[in-house]
């Protein structure tokens, strides 16, 4: 009750001091050629693409009213938004909404409580990797650092095929077919192409710019920097934290970091920024570093300042977040409840790769898990109620929870936490070296999109105080379709008690023929005739 009350305090006293941001938005098809190499069919908004970046002030709301005209479902979800209250509103069909249908309606509210870099994105299936994306920047009423401008900067690897036909490659019971190789193309704030469109960022001399740097792609990290130009990290993924001088990040995807950059005083010379794409999705193809290079221009027709690797000063090293101090310093949580997620990736007996926690494949359930919260009474506490397939993990109210994910595959994964942002507690290998090990201050930075490299682990911690259902997932967008995702159902007392569902909800559940009520199956209490388990990991 604590919770609630606070919750509402929260908006109620956001609501006051902001504006309220009402847009329209007609979700559908266009043809688009973003790198000048292939026109193909994207995903748009109100006829355009890419949709517009959104900008808001801490204590709007934002409403979005979306329509679907599309030939198959779609949905909204704001990425690293807490939705305090509004689980409804998270935007995951199979989760928390059933979707929107074709010709279906849906209307997002959001109370504007956090401030930072965030974006929006469809949480169908891929579909957002088919252009159905965008910014979306918070402006804090008291900023914590001065600078002269803001920028953004959306990196994404494009891929010139739909995300259906990239998934139905990589899930194809031949190993032949799932490694013929692929690769996305680097795209800046939409645009790329080798010499062909290239995005330039005019600087002015001894002006101070503040980068929002996003991870929109579909999969693989991307490295950022600017040749002869320090940065400072001051937040990433909605956290300010003090400065920290690098001279590249690295964002995984869903990751964002922003970096101040002072410019120079001189206009005598342009310098190269790179947007370097590593790409290690497929198991079996050779890991490659797909380089993008661009123009920080000062002066049009000025000498450009470019280097090769050997003479670079844009580096590789990993970005190093745990040591990052926050600007709002909290000490995490205990720990009360230990959830233990084993990531790995296998071939299946069905033929198929998938990944997995625990060796237990996601798979999406009849009735979206929250109308099952809803619906099922005291059996919303058995996490049998919700399926075996959606990973369902019960948090009681105000526990303190800790995500202990050991990726124990050869490539990184980003692992994105819906409804809260967790501590980055520590980080070490799987194999318990010593050396590894890297633990956190006494205020640990917060994210909600965590990085863990191959072969590594994080412990992650947060408090269950925001009751609803929570995804957990990597967000690279092929993996999270494989199989590697996990269901928090955080308080379910509360959400059946303190949750009024919009009318929009029943609609577009009824209008897919989804039922309003019951468990993961659809029917009552713990019947479950013939769930669906497997498909189980060949024995090695």
């Amino acid at each position: 009750m604590r919770c609630a009350i606070l919750s509402l305090l929260i908006a109620t006293a956001a609501t006051a001091l902001g504006k309220r941001v009402e847009l329209h938005w007609d979700i559908g098809y266009l043809q688009a050629n973003p790198d000048g190499l292939d026109q193909r069919r994207v995903i748009g908004v109100n006829g355009k693409w890419p949709p517009p970046v959104i900008e808001v002030n801490e204590g709007d709301v934002l409403a979005i009213h979306a329509h679907n005209s599309l030939d198959e479902p779609t949905s909204l979800h704001a990425h690293g938004f807490h939705q305090r209250g509004t689980t409804y509103f998270d935007g995951v069909p199979g989760v928390t909404e059933c979707g929107i249908p074709p010709n279906g309606n849906f209307t997002y509210e959001y109370s504007i409580t956090q401030t930072g870099t965030y974006w929006l994105h469809s949480h169908y299936e891929a579909q957002y990797t088919d252009g159905l994306r965008t910014p979306v920047v918070i402006h804090a009423n008291k900023e914590p650092h001065r600078y002269d401008e803001d920028m953004v900067v959306m990196l994404e690897g494009w891929y010139h095929r739909n995300s259906k036909d990239v998934l139905q490659q990589l899930l194809s019971t031949s190993e032949y077919v799932r490694n013929l190789p692929f690769r996305p193309y680097m795209l800046v704030n939409s645009h790329g192409g080798s010499d062909l469109r290239p995005t330039t960022f005019k600087f002015q001399p001894g002006r101070t710019y503040r980068l929002r740097l996003l991870n929109v792609s579909a999969t693989g990290m991307v490295r950022f920097g600017i040749e002869q130009h320090e940065m400072h990290v001051i937040e990433v993924d909605g956290t300010a934290t003090e400065p920290k001088l690098v001279n590249s990040v690295q964002l995984s995807v869903g990751q964002r970091v922003s970096v101040l950059v002072t410019a120079k005083n001189s206009t005598e010379a342009n310098y190269a920024y790179h947007a370097d794409m590593f790409t290690d999705i497929q198991a079996g193809v050779e890991r490659a570093v797909l380089p993008y290079t661009s123009i920080v221009e000062y002066a049009k027709g000025a000498p450009l300042v470019n280097a090769t690797d050997k003479d670079s000063t844009v580096g590789w090293d990993f970005f190093e977040d745990v040591d990052l101090v926050p600007i709002d310093k909290q000490a995490p949580p205990g720990v009360n409840k230990w959830v233990p997620l084993e990531a790995r990736t296998a071939i299946f007996d069905d033929r198929r790769e998938h990944l997995t926690f625990n060796n237990r494949t996601y798979a999406k359930p009849t009735v979206p898990t929250l109308t099952t919260a809803l619906t099922t009474g005291y059996q919303a506490f058995y996490p049998d109620v919700y399926g075996f397939k959606t990973h369902p993990i019960i948090l009681d109210p105000m526990t303190d929870v800790e995500v202990a994910v050991f990726n124990h595959d050869n490539n990184s994964h980003p692992f994105h936490l819906h409804g809260h942002s967790f501590f980055v507690y520590r980080r070490g290998a799987v194999n318990d070296d010593p050396a590894k090990i890297r633990n956190a201050g006494p205020y640990p930075v917060r994210r909600d999109t965590v990085t863990i490299p191959p072969r590594e682990f994080a412990l992650l911690r947060f408090k269950a105080d925001n009751p609803g259902v929570w995804l957990f997932h990597c967000h690279m967008a092929f993996h999270a379709e494989q199989g590697m995702m996990a269901t928090f159902i955080e308080d379910p007392y509360y959400i059946r008690n303190g949750t009024n569902l919009p009318k929009e909800y029943s609609d577009n559940c009824k209008q897919m023929g989804i039922p309003l009520a019951g468990n993961a199956m659809g029917h009552q209490g713990l019947d479950l005739p013939d769930e669906p388990k497997g498909p189980f990991p060949l024995a090695s």
